[in-house]
């Protein structure tokens, strides 16, 4: 190399502009075509764990290393108040200046790394610190054309592929580069970029831990379908950025060694969970880097525990720092809509109603569809709502069993919004209720059946203003003239006042008290019921709606409905 000194010397920015010549991307300067003995050579083995040829690290420690000394030092750096940090180049944390780098010397720092990668042409784990710095110093079609000229091993290409296709935001041509390069890679490193453990908290990551085999291997397949940011678009790209950020981890480590850093535990976690930090801070606590809002916004994953099953599923996609995080790059921004989801039973099958709110929303010429899957890759259930419905209602029937359901949207300018639930199976004992349905009160006027009372179901769990909720719900198993003891309860931050309102009986009063118990007849195997609840006496709040039937047999059967308040 032309602009070699001492191998403690500072790659300065001089001997950097020396090294750009006519052919910056000198990595396709083969010198002839490789012998098929060479390839099955390079296919043998890949050394992705370092360390990485001499020159090659000498490049990247030379223009990385903490030996470059800076003048003008910034006070801090935020990439969410518009701050450019590391000259748009997280493995530049070094660089702490108000002077940004020339570009002169990035395209430098790519001949040199090109050129003495081409020096050592049977190391693959060279040739990929050649394409990781195009992905982050170059544009897309620079990078995709160097990743092209990769003879190595052909998973090894592949993943190296994959990366630039999801930096450059095309998630599917990653997706496709990933499924056909992990399943031939080398089981350790596929391991170390597929395996969610740094995603995980709590019991989630405990129970991960554990598990070994196809057990692991159908954990991960759960908890990537839960993880899907959207059912509706093809793929999974939140999977395919956490591959693409595993395949960088490899590279960053191996890069972090040529500069004489260690990657340890919490780091490497933190950037499998949110990405390349782009911010920085003089001060040293809690962090001084971190990565931003901007760059990582939206958490996808489940708030509740995976293995507490899916009457448990909670999400709420508004992230904040600590949390693992991502921003998708071809939809978005991304809303958590209001929604209600309720269970009916219909004969053996289960009857999912549900209602979004969508009207807060800014949504143009959207398209909005309900689904209801009941595993990784099943979706027993896709129905369309009207064109630029704001309330759309839906009902579907399928197999009684757990499910996850959502209703999601997307315009034509690709915002997003989405509502996602879970829903255990409906109980099948002797005595049965639905989930208590949430209606928009009308008086005395309540409905008589289910559809009447899906028509009017509330598309929020949240009331923030009237004095009144109406409830629908159905009984199932009781015997036709059976006297049925009917309870029912609100509890929360202070005990509901109630007058219910049951249309068999017209019009009938309870006492204002926490709870009110009555019996009626049984005129049906389903016995609808419906009963309008007095609410103005409640705080702001959460609550739970507390519905209990027995039978004259002894058996009972329970369900409720949580509610928020809001004044």
């Amino acid at each position: 190399m032309a602009a070699r000194r001492s191998r403690h010397s500072v790659f300065t920015t001089t001997a950097l502009l020396a090294l750009t010549v006519a052919q910056p991307l000198a990595v396709h300067a083969r010198q002839s075509t490789p012998s098929r003995d060479e390839v099955t050579a390079r296919e043998k083995e890949v050394k992705w764990q370092g360390p990485l040829a001499p020159d090659v690290a000498w490049v990247l420690g030379s223009y990385y290393g903490p030996a470059q000394v800076r003048t003008n030092v910034r006070s801090g750096c935020n990439a969410d108040e518009g701050d450019l940090c590391f000259n748009g180049d997280h493995e530049d944390h070094n660089w702490r200046s108000r002077r940004l780098r020339e570009p002169e010397e990035a395209a430098g720092l790519l001949t040199a790394l090109a050129e003495a990668a081409a020096a050592t042409p049977e190391d693959a784990l060279a040739f990929a610190q050649v394409v990781y710095a195009h992905t982050r110093l170059s544009d897309y079609e620079e990078a995709l054309a160097v990743a092209g000229e990769c003879t190595f091993v052909a998973w090894w290409c592949e993943l190296l592929l994959g990366m630039v296709h999801e930096r450059g935001g095309r998630s599917a041509e990653a997706a496709a580069c990933f499924r056909s390069a992990l399943p031939a890679a080398d089981p350790a490193l596929a391991a170390l970029v597929t395996g969610i453990g740094d995603l995980l908290e709590g019991r989630d990551r405990s129970a991960y831990r554990r598990l070994t085999g196809r057990e692991r291997s159908d954990f991960e397949q759960r908890f990537w379908w839960l993880a899907n940011p959207m059912w509706s678009i093809p793929g999974n790209d939140r999977w395919t950025t956490h591959v693409r950020r595993g395949v960088e981890l490899v590279l960053h480590r191996t890069l972090l060694q040529a500069r004489g850093g260690e990657h340890g535990y919490p780091h490497q976690g933190l950037l499998v969970r949110r990405g390349p930090e782009d911010s920085w801070t003089p001060m040293r606590s809690p962090s001084s880097r971190w990565t931003s809002m901007q760059a990582a916004r939206y958490r996808f994953t489940p708030v509740s525990a995976i293995v507490e099953g899916l009457g448990a599923l909670r999400y709420d996609i508004a992230a904040d720092l600590t949390d693992e995080r991502y921003t998708p790059a071809a939809y978005g921004p991304v809303f958590q809509v209001p929604a209600q989801f309720a269970r009916f039973r219909e004969g053996d099958s289960l009857v999912v109603a549900a209602a979004a709110s969508l009207d807060e929303v800014p949504l143009a010429a959207r398209e909005t569809v309900f689904l209801v899957s009941d595993g990784p890759g099943s979706f027993p259930a896709r129905l369309p709502a009207a064109p630029g419905d704001a309330r759309p209602i839906f009902q579907a029937v399928i197999a009684n069993g757990p499910v996850a359901v959502g209703v999601e949207s997307l315009d034509e300018h690709r915002t997003a919004a989405r509502a996602r639930s879970g829903l255990p199976a409906l109980d099948s004992g002797r005595l049965v209720l639905s989930d208590p349905l949430l209606m928009t009160p009308a008086g005395t006027d309540l409905p008589e059946d289910r559809d009447a009372a899906v028509a009017r179901m509330l598309a929020t769990t949240t009331i923030e203003a009237g004095d009144e909720l109406a409830v629908y719900w159905e009984v199932y198993g009781a015997v036709v003239a059976w006297p049925l003891r009917v309870s029912l309860s609100v509890a929360g931050d202070r005990p509901g006042l109630l007058t219910r309102t049951l249309r068999a009986l017209r019009l009938r009063s309870a006492p204002r008290v926490p709870a009110v118990s009555w019996t009626q007849t049984a005129t049906t195997t389903a016995e609808p019921m419906a009963l309008a609840v007095d609410i103005a006496d409640l705080n702001a709040g959460e609550y739970t709606l507390r519905i209990e039937v027995a039978g004259p047999d002894g058996s009972v059967a329970e369900s409720e409905r949580h509610f928020r308040v809001e004044r």
